[in-house]
């Protein structure tokens, strides 16, 4: 009896180191998934024990795949999970994690492709932030810079990315409460939209503007029309890093449609709609330029 226990746990090291090999040498794989599963498992090693559980909608950096498991980055936590529980999903911006650069003179590019514009280099052992995956390359933010690097020379740490680090937009030369508005948006990216939600489960726009700031600085009205009635009313010239935007829908009146919160540089975060997740847009172009209504500011700093 002890023997046939000593070699059943005998194969099921082996198998897991076997998987463990496989996924190495499938490292360059990387893409974006979604998780179906009420609550998804993310383990030490396939078949081993649970470090934490992420809900359904999750969206989490799909490192390497082998026999029916996924090694997977997501809230800067790295682990395994069952590929009977995760589909493929869209690219966007979300919480990978932390990563380190595994070669010396490493493109860092403008774009996820071996032609884009080299706009730095990288030495081994540097450490970036991970926050998304675009055409099966690793998102990364470095010394104030977004850009891209080849899968093939960077891992995944497993540690949890610093408030400090996310996102490269964040403004060191603001005052520490917009600092930690932005920090604590930045927490949720890659959460899904979920009308009506205001919780970690799944935010509509208003939602999550609600929660930054009920959690950051103090409570300011559920939806976006209070929100705006409530708020110092601003141009696009006056906003400041933490101050909410506000848009009227598309080709809709001059009513409150969309609400998110301006992090600088013409940047916005966001939770845009349903099928969506909390992502960063662009405030200076686009629909969101012409249907942004008017600034508004909770902070008086």
């Amino acid at each position: 009896m002890v023997i046939r226990k000593i070699c059943k746990a005998f194969r099921l090291s082996t198998a897991v180191a076997v998987l463990a090999l496989c996924m190495a040498a499938n490292a360059s794989a990387v893409g974006t998934g979604q998780t179906t599963a009420s609550q998804l498992n993310i383990r030490t090693e396939p078949f081993g024990p649970v470090i934490t559980t992420v809900p359904e909608g999750t969206k989490l950096a799909i490192l390497a795949s082998s026999d029916g498991w996924a090694q997977v980055s997501v809230n800067g936590m790295l682990g395994y999970a069952s590929m009977d529980y995760i589909v493929d999903a869209a690219d966007s911006d979300f919480s990978v994690g932390s990563g380190m650069i595994s070669a010396d003179d490493v493109n860092f590019r403008s774009a996820p492709s071996t032609s884009a514009a080299v706009i730095g280099r990288f030495q081994s052992g540097t450490s970036v932030v991970v926050s998304g995956i675009s055409d099966g390359w690793f998102k990364v933010s470095y010394n104030g810079k977004t850009g891209f690097v080849h899968p093939d020379y960077l891992a995944m740490t497993g540690e949890t990315v610093p408030l400090t680090a996310l996102p490269s937009i964040i403004n060191t030369s603001i005052s520490p409460t917009r600092q930690a508005v932005l920090e604590f948006a930045a927490r949720y990216l890659g959460t899904p939209y979920k009308y009506g939600g205001a919780s970690p489960d799944g935010f509509d726009c208003s939602g999550f503007t609600y929660f930054v700031y009920q959690n950051v600085v103090r409570d300011i009205p559920r939806t976006a029309t209070d929100q705006r009635n409530a708020a110092q009313e601003l141009t696009m010239d006056e906003l400041l890093p933490g101050d909410l935007v506000f848009f009227r829908n598309s080709g809709s009146g001059s009513g409150v449609g969309h609400a998110g919160i301006y992090v600088g540089e013409g940047q916005f975060i966001h939770s845009p709609n349903s099928g969506d997740y909390v992502s960063y847009d662009t405030l200076w172009s686009g629909s969101y330029n012409k249907n942004f209504i008017c600034g508004g500011r909770f902070l008086n700093d």
